[in-house]
């Protein structure tokens, strides 16, 4: 029942204030924390649990910054659940921790332009590049994910 709760409310945000590819991933993230005997998805309230995987996953996408073709604020995220900002960054914090999620490259949850863009490879001789560099160099096949 908790996991529906949230994962509507997640959608409800997504139609409103993100794209298609945002809204799925606050869903695999919801679906990964729910997977955790680490963490109790079923304590708290449901509008906590999901404007903080909102949060996480505007972190993980630059959706801060105004640059961005899909862009919201902290105050928004917060409005929209009706929580309280300091709850819902640190409930953040506890899941990226408890996920050990990489900033900005991780798959599943940021856009593969990020992950491209922002991962490192280290080549045979030593060199370190983008993975989207690697990729343009044929030295990764162009549908590798960072490991």
């Amino acid at each position: 029942e908790r996991f529906s709760d949230v994962a509507g409310l997640l959608e409800q945000f997504g139609q409103t204030h993100l794209d298609a590819e945002l809204t799925e991933f606050t869903l695999e993230l919801w679906q990964r924390l729910c997977r955790r005997k680490t963490i109790d998805c079923r304590r708290g309230k449901a509008q906590i649990w999901a404007a903080a995987v909102v949060h996480v996953i505007a972190r993980m996408n630059f959706l801060f910054d105004r640059n961005q073709s899909v862009h919201i604020t902290f105050d928004t995220i917060c409005g929209s659940f009706q929580a309280n900002k300091t709850t819902v960054g640190s409930k953040a914090t506890e899941i990226e921790r408890a996920l050990r999620l990489r900033q900005h490259s991780e798959p599943g949850l940021c856009r593969s332009q990020f992950i491209d863009d922002l991962t490192t490879v280290q080549l045979s001789n030593g060199m370190l590049v983008s993975l989207g560099m690697a990729k343009e160099m044929g030295l990764v096949p162009p549908d590798a994910m960072p490991g």
